[in-house]
């Protein structure tokens, strides 16, 4: 018999869902901000940052338009993101746009944890994977030679 082995692809438990490697500075801060102030149960609030998280990496990509509308048109024009994900980037828009203006219409806290998953994979797109992609042409340190004498070099 064969032994069976299991691979997990998908990261559990609380941080590691959430864990995205490469992302920049100022997009980490308003991400890390959408999941602290969720996590003490302002969705609202996290819808916002989620939004101001979608801006933020827009803007690495030099697309800074006054509408977010325009700059996710953007960037799926310019290939950052597929036109299949459109829906998603909407979503995102526009769940923060309830959390941003005073009406009766709030944010729950499943919309903004949908909302987050969204976000979640469109940053891994964005930025994860080309600098996991990145990391792998980097050639690594060619090994020390050996010592004379055989010792430790």
């Amino acid at each position: 018999m064969t032994e069976t082995l299991a691979y997990e692809v998908v990261p559990k438990g609380p941080d590691g869902a959430t864990s995205i490697d490469h992302l920049p500075e100022d997009v980490e801060r308003y991400y890390s901000d959408a999941i602290r102030v969720l996590g003490v149960g302002v969705p609202d609030a996290a819808a916002v940052q989620l939004r101001r998280t979608l801006e933020a990496a827009a803007a690495h990509f030099s697309i800074r338009e006054r509408v977010l509308m325009k700059s996710i048109e953007k960037l799926i024009a310019d290939g950052h993101v597929t036109q299949s994900f459109a829906p998603v980037l909407h979503h995102i828009r526009a769940i923060g746009n309830v959390g941003a203006h005073a009406s009766d219409e709030r944010v729950d806290h499943e919309a903004a944890q949908r909302a987050l998953r969204f976000t979640t994979q469109l940053l891994r797109n964005l930025f994860e994977v080309p600098g996991e992609l990145k990391a792998l042409t980097v050639k690594p340190k060619e090994p020390l030679p050996p010592a004379p004498n055989g010792g430790p070099a």
